[in-house]
């Protein structure tokens, strides 16, 4: 990381209004040191500021491209030409990775970090000087900070596995951010210990914004969203018991919610699970309702974490959601990706291999098709309205009369045009306004259902403790699976008895994993903490290699070693930080060479 230089104390507040009308805050061009730091509100446009800038291209896309576009899921929307506008996008997924690809900087993620590391510094100072700045109020204050610090650490490590780490702030030019690279372990047990530290002081539930297009408990980081981060962290350590204990603690907080939201309503169906159902009503031949509230209206019930951008006003007067728009497509230009074929010709599969059953709903949600039954896009994140049911007989849309199946007809629903806002057409790009969800329910549930799946012993013949974690386990994939069901009654398509062994029922949460957050940015880096796990890449190497039939045998052998499954360090980090060591897998830095000999 570069030498800084003198930093102006204007950075750190936001970019633009971009999330709220908390995050309103006129910019100052220059603000004197002792005019900064002196009331409550400084410290809160810090952290708006820190919110916004991970609502740029420059965050979100990485957020997108090293937690995804690596997997089986993603390709180039045309694999025969490069993406002109983005030729380091096309590299990446057609694994050509080297140290001199642009999506290799991690800048952004360390500016944030650094903007909490003042906050972290200062914000005590505050207190002293300003009495209505309650103690309570900096502890919230001090744990959102860390949670925004911990996120941007836990983006970098389960990226490029060993990065400079450090909590102090970066302010002058007599400081330099030339630190060697902190080993993987220490940082993840570092962000737990942190997290450990402040997770009782953040805010349980914040009061309502005088924006209704906002949810301040989806659109900051509360003590739920600390306790996600948390269940996941420890699931990367191997530490299954804290990571269903804090699983445990999100998933009854959404429970209360959901019944404090309407007390009568039936989650039977769902194992008890308050997930938003799939049908308005099950007499009624309309579909896509969860999919909606969640991906076009967003801040669903189900939500932890998301980021916002708003969808009222004029869309060129806020931040829009740049990289969805670029990457999965807009109403005025193709996509720079698409899914796979394995994903895409799964849906028409006599033998599935993604989505198991013919009636599960994500397999239509999340992608485009044409009148004629052709994959075009992915449509998650960029479509505007659910999908519905015209005329049953039509073979363009989904209709069932009974639970069986028999008079199940179905075909492929070509949809309307991507969410928007008014603004000029010809930048039609910047205006995609869906929010990117970082928690959800449903995630939080399988990283549940992963960590049950490994406490279960090797052993051939079951104990009753492994029947005990198998059967939770189950339940909780099969509480998901059977919300996406377009049937007129939610029911098993998944038996517990076909996943009978430890190896089964991780295989089955790691599919269901894909089908439920697939294009969220989750799949690469679940391939990555199973491979960790294993201590090799077998399952990985079975997996991605699915994304190109014509490259499958050159994307296996790339990932022989388990280096691989990282990314480099960037070509000019490497320059000016004497002390990074560049990934093995990736040779010098200067080209795409490296050593295939197995680790």
């Amino acid at each position: 990381m570069k030498k800084v230089k003198a930093l102006a104390l204007a950075a750190l507040l936001p970019m633009c209004a971009a999330c709220s009308d908390f995050l309103e805050v006129e910019p100052q061009n220059i603000i004197p040191a002792d005019e900064f730091w002196n009331e409550e509100g400084d410290v809160e446009s810090v952290i708006a500021g820190c919110y916004a800038e991970m609502e740029t291209y420059s965050f979100l896309s990485r957020a997108m491209i090293w937690g995804e576009f690596r997997s089986e899921n993603i390709v180039a929307y045309n694999s025969n030409e490069e993406i002109e506008e983005d030729v380091n996008l096309q590299r990446i997924l057609t694994e050509n990775i080297t140290a001199d690809n642009g999506y290799t900087s991690w800048t952004t993620f360390y500016n944030i970090i650094n903007r909490c590391n003042i906050l972290l510094e200062n914000a005590p100072k505050v207190a002293e000087s300003d009495p209505s700045y309650t103690k309570s109020e900096l502890k919230a204050h001090l744990a959102e900070a860390t949670a925004i610090r911990s996120l941007c650490y836990f983006y970098l490590i389960r990226t490029f596995r060993d990065v400079p780490y450090s909590e102090e702030p970066f302010i002058d030019d007599d400081q330099t951010l030339d630190l060697p690279a902190t080993p993987f372990e220490t940082i993840l047990q570092n962000l737990i210990a942190s997290l450990e530290n402040v997770k009782e002081d953040a805010v349980t539930r914040f009061q309502a914004s005088s924006n209704s297009s906002y949810d301040y408990n989806k659109n900051r980081m509360t003590k739920w969203f600390i306790y996600s981060l948390l269940s996941e962290l420890y699931l990367w350590q191997n530490d299954y018991d804290n990571c269903i204990r804090y699983a445990d603690l999100v998933i009854n907080r959404k429970k209360e919610e959901a019944k404090e939201l309407d007390d009568t309503e039936d989650y039977s169906a769902f194992n008890n699970f308050p997930l938003i159902k799939t049908r308005y009503s099950q007499f009624l031949p309309v579909f896509g309702n969860a999919y909606s509230e969640i991906f076009v209206e967003g801040n669903s019930q189900e939500s932890i974490f998301e980021l916002c951008f708003t969808k009222t006003g004029n869309a060129t007067s806020s931040l829009s959601n740049g990289p969805v728009s670029s990457f999965y497509g807009n109403a005025d230009r193709a996509p720079y990706v698409k899914a796979s074929d394995y994903v895409s010709k799964d849906v028409t599969a006599s033998d599935r291999q993604v989505f198991a059953s013919v009636y599960d709903g994500r397999a239509y949600e999340n992608l485009r098709f044409s009148g004629s039954g052709d994959p075009l896009s992915i449509n998650k994140y960029t479509t505007s309205s659910e999908l519905e049911l015209g005329d049953p007989a039509s073979t363009n849309y989904f209709y069932n009369t009974t639970d069986a199946g028999s008079a199940f007809s179905w075909g492929l629903p070509t949809w309307g045009s991507q969410y928007t806002t008014s603004g000029a057409s010809s930048n039609y790009a910047s205006y995609n306004k869906s929010n990117f969800i970082i928690y959800r329910l449903t995630d939080i549930m399988l990283l549940k259902a992963e960590a049950l799946s490994q406490k279960m012993s090797d052993a051939e013949e079951m104990t009753a403790a492994d029947s005990s974690y198998l059967e939770q386990a189950f339940v909780l994939v099969s509480a998901v699976n059977k919300r996406s069901l377009y049937v007129t009654s939610y029911k098993d398509t998944l038996v517990m008895n076909n996943f009978a062994s430890k190896s089964l029922i991780t295989n089955l949460v790691y599919d269901e994993r894909e089908r439920e957050l697939m294009f969220e940015g989750k799949r690469f880096f679940d391939l990555v903490r199973r491979s960790r796990r294993d201590g090799n890449t077998n399952y990985l190497r079975t997996k991605v290699p699915n994304k190109s039939a014509s490259s499958a045998t050159i994307i296996q052998n790339s990932f022989t070693k388990m280096d691989r499954i990282y990314w480099p360090y960037n070509l000019e980090e490497l320059k000016v930080n004497k002390n990074l060591v560049q990934n093995s897998a990736f040779g010098s830095g200067e080209n795409g060479s490296y050593d295939k000999t197995a680790k």
